[in-house]
């Protein structure tokens, strides 16, 4: 054969329909691969232990879950361009397919880069349930989007640049020469090329050919839930993550008594000399906005920059613990810290499909033991359904932006700056009778980290974040409230409490932001006149924070809590959370990780805080397994069979 014939019929090969549509998958898979990338290269914070090696191993693992994506958002390109038709070859139709080439696969990799972000402050893919949540609440704005386009203007060019590469693919891949081959030839060629990318396309998105469908937890398989994320790009997740539906578990026989408290009584960690006081005690829990230990230099005095000296000090007259989030959002944190519910499920208790079930919350009971309660956030009345909840959970009153009535305080994105709004807490609390229980929940401490233009920080600040600067401002906040309520008359009878919705997604130490660290939390009890001032080591949650309240308020209601009660000298530490679809369970000594039916994690984080020393191959571990799946199943089965609420009279004592 002469060289010019083996030549056209070379060039007539590489740019027959099918090779043309197998470089731009090709094209789409770097595409998406790289975006994918990227999320892990701009958290490298979340990813401090992994080497170069592995990483690039998860790297090319993860195009598992990249190609089911592209051969499902690409099936209209495989269709047609194995479409047994002359016609495919027509300039109209091939403008529509390019149209929907582009825009399909631009969506896929705008939501990788949309992650980039959303990663950094949730230290998790996106799923569905993030947009569900977004479409339901008033946090989303012009100005926060506006916002992020500046902070984040580089992500946007980089994101340009991959549009623009494949617009040039597309144009470069087109049917552009007429087909020369007869079509007795050339249809049945087309015909068996459509089966056969069919069937590709079918055996690819379900990741191959084994029993079930490839999916979040198939990642796992490969690494552990630290680093699992590396391999799984935000489509996917998106679309195999939305699965909120629990399932009914029968491992373990069923206890009626399991986490029902009807013995509250306090026997530690109180004045003796004041226990008997019959005066009933008032309640402030004072919640931080995504401020963990990390930033306190109570806990962490290791952080390079002094930024809570007025925290230290109160923490250090207060019972304190390590203490532990259940929660990695503020709708998470919420069902956990006023009705001792964790999160163990793909979407938060409140957006979930069980959010209309009852519960049992701490505040329901000190509104029928005659307290005034009241929620305080000083945030758009509605926002995240934030005044809804409270109500349910107890708080007969909300004080927002609305009642504040003052919006020259307004910080322009989320609400009122906590220094002036905390002013507002206390002369509120000096107005409402006693007894009263009240939650305080701050929010300057998020992004995009404004501060009053008056605020004066110290000299040192100029080496700061933005969220180093909010926290230091937080902390003045602080202060200024409680020096302000300790001029009230209510002060010296008032339990605070002191937590985090949950921990900084800001990190500047590994031990911080793995997934034991990335949970840690102050947790704090301040009753000079009554409570012990202590530093207790046993770590405490936030689910523990209902039982507690009642025990030391002399509140001796039957409660339905998955927490403990820390002050009582019976209770086990324990603290439980849901992570890439991966539960953990820590009982002060060992961490352990399953997905509910196989374990897979043990870790020791006391000497191994950076986690890297699994001892799941030596170490079985079988009771704190047993304690988390018997946690798991009654979660689950509670949950689906409404009952999370308990009547004392039809339990026996726990």
């Amino acid at each position: 054969m002469r060289y010019q014939t083996r030549k056209r019929i070379r060039e007539e090969g590489l740019s027959s329909p099918v090779v043309l549509l197998v470089y731009r998958l090709l094209a789409i898979l770097a595409a998406l691969s790289i975006s994918r990338w990227l999320v892990y290269l701009f958290n490298l914070q979340f990813f401090h232990q992994l080497s170069l090696g592995e990483s690039f191993r998860l790297y090319f693992l993860g195009m598992r879950f990249d190609l089911s994506v592209i051969m499902a958002l690409n099936l209209p390109l495989v269709l047609y361009y194995c479409f047994p038709s002359r016609e495919i070859i027509n300039k109209v139709p091939q403008r529509i397919i390019d149209l929907v080439y582009i825009l399909t696969n631009s969506i896929a990799i705008f939501l990788n880069f949309m992650d980039i972000v959303c990663f950094h402050f949730f230290g998790k893919h996106m799923t569905s349930d993030f947009f569900r949540q977004l479409g339901h609440s008033k946090e989303l704005s012009w100005g926060i989007i506006g916002q992020v386009a500046f902070d984040y203007w580089y992500l946007i060019i980089i994101f340009v640049l991959f549009v623009l590469t494949i617009n040039v693919v597309a144009r470069f891949t087109r049917l552009r020469q007429p087909i020369k081959e007869v079509e007795s030839v050339w249809i049945p060629r087309q015909l068996a090329s459509l089966v056969a990318m069919l069937l590709l396309t079918f055996v690819v998105w379900r990741g191959g050919l084994q029993a079930e469908p490839i999916g979040m937890e198939t990642a796992r398989r490969y690494t552990d839930p630290q680093n699992a994320p590396i391999l799984l790009n935000t489509p996917f997740c998106i679309a195999k993550g939305s699965e909120t539906q629990l399932t009914e578990r029968h491992q373990f026989p069923d206890d009626t008594s399991s986490f029902v408290h009807d013995n509250l009584n306090a026997n530690r960690f109180l004045n003796d000399s004041l226990q008997n006081d019959s005066l009933p005690a008032n309640l402030v829990i004072v919640i931080m906005k995504s401020v963990g230990q990390e930033m306190i230099g109570y806990y962490n005095p290791s952080h390079r920059y002094r930024l809570t000296p007025f925290l230290d000090s109160l923490l250090a007259q207060s019972l304190t613990f390590d203490g532990r989030s259940n929660s990695r959002r503020s709708l998470e944190a919420f069902p956990a810290i006023f009705a001792s519910l964790p999160s163990l499920m793909n979407t938060s208790f409140i957006s979930s499909p069980y959010k209309g079930n009852d519960f049992d919350a701490f505040a329901q009971h000190l509104q029928k033991q005659g307290y005034n309660t009241v929620f305080m956030h000083g945030g758009d009345n509605g926002i995240m359904g934030y005044d809804s909840f409270s109500r349910r959970a107890g708080f007969k009153n909300y004080f927002g932006r609305t009642e504040y009535g003052d919006d020259s305080d307004y910080d322009g994105r989320w609400g009122i700056y906590d220094g002036p709004f905390l002013q507002y807490a206390a002369t509120a609390l000096n107005r409402l009778h006693a007894p009263f229980a009240s939650a305080v929940y701050m929010l300057s401490s998020r992004y995009p980290y404004t501060v009053p233009k008056d605020f004066v920080f110290p000299e040192e600040s100029y080496y700061w974040t933005g969220f180093e600067k909010t926290v230091y401002y937080s902390d003045c906040a602080l202060r200024d409230f409680f020096l302000t309520a300790s001029r009230m008359s209510w002060y010296r009878n008032t339990l605070f409490v002191i937590t985090s919705d949950f921990s900084n997604n800001e990190h500047f130490q590994p031990e911080y932001s793995n997934v034991w660290g990335m949970y840690a939390i102050p947790i704090a009890f301040f009753w000079p006149e009554r409570i012990e001032a202590r530093r207790c080591p046993e770590i405490a949650q936030q689910i523990d924070i209902g039982p507690s309240v009642l025990s030391v308020m002399d509140i001796n209601d039957t409660l339905f809590a998955f927490g403990r009660n820390l002050f009582d000298t019976l209770s086990e530490p324990a603290f439980v959370s849901y992570y890439n679809l991966t539960y953990q369970y820590c009982d002060g000594n060992y961490l352990v990780q399953s997905d509910g039916e196989t374990s897979f994690g043990i870790y020791k984080p006391q000497s191994d805080p950076l986690l890297t020393d699994n001892l799941n191959d030596w170490l079985r571990c079988e009771d704190i397994f047993e304690k988390l799946h018997r946690l798991v199943q009654e979660y689950n089965n509670r949950m689906i069979l409404n009952e999370l609420k308990i009547k004392k009279d039809s339990i026996p004592s726990h």
